[in-house]
């Protein structure tokens, strides 16, 4: 029976070893959504990275946008509230700092498609095609949060295995 404990202690280390480590190799994935004061829903993901303050995020890619459910165009291009690329595209998870903007092409001006919101200027707003949506910027209507990474299946059909032929090879051991 300890050799069996032993084994599955051995199994456990390891897979929390070796899933932890795996975190550290991809970055961060965020759901966000921002209800306007006209009951429209915005929601998406955003790719980016913590800073050292666990509340600033540097944006780099969003994608999956809906509005109210239904499936927005991709904006692959990030940037600040007004559509400047060479300026950093930030979010809080707090909501309190936002200069963030994603739009489908890369003028300052965006083209058709795209959301931009502004805790300095203090808005939310959104293109024609969009919902075109123009308001106050309320960080109590925004709403982010990490999404928790799955780990690939074939990682975990190794780590299974792993521990299946551990506890087998202890089992075989006794008889």
């Amino acid at each position: 029976m300890k050799k069996v404990l032993t084994s599955l202690a051995i199994f456990a280390g390891t897979t929390t070893s070796l899933l932890g480590s795996t975190n550290a190799a991809f970055a961060a994935v965020f759901n966000w959504s921002y209800t306007t004061g006209g009951g429209d829903v915005y929601t998406g993901m955003l790719e980016g990275e913590v800073q050292g303050d666990e509340n600033t995020i540097n944006v780099t890619s969003v994608f999956m946008s809906q509005l109210d459910g239904v499936d927005l165009p991709e904006t692959p291009t990030v940037s600040d509230e007004f559509g400047n690329t060479s300026n950093p595209t930030i979010v809080t998870l707090d909501g309190t700092f936002m200069n963030f903007g994603t739009c489908d092409d890369t003028s300052v001006i965006c083209g058709t498609n795209g959301i931009f919101i502004s805790t300095t200027n203090n808005f939310f707003s959104t293109t024609a095609n969009f919902g075109d949506d123009f308001e106050t910027f309320n960080p109590d209507n925004w709403n982010i949060a990490e999404k928790p990474l799955i780990p690939e299946p074939s990682l975990t059909l190794a780590l299974v295995g792993l521990g299946i032929s551990g506890l087998a090879k202890t089992f075989l051991k006794k008889a």
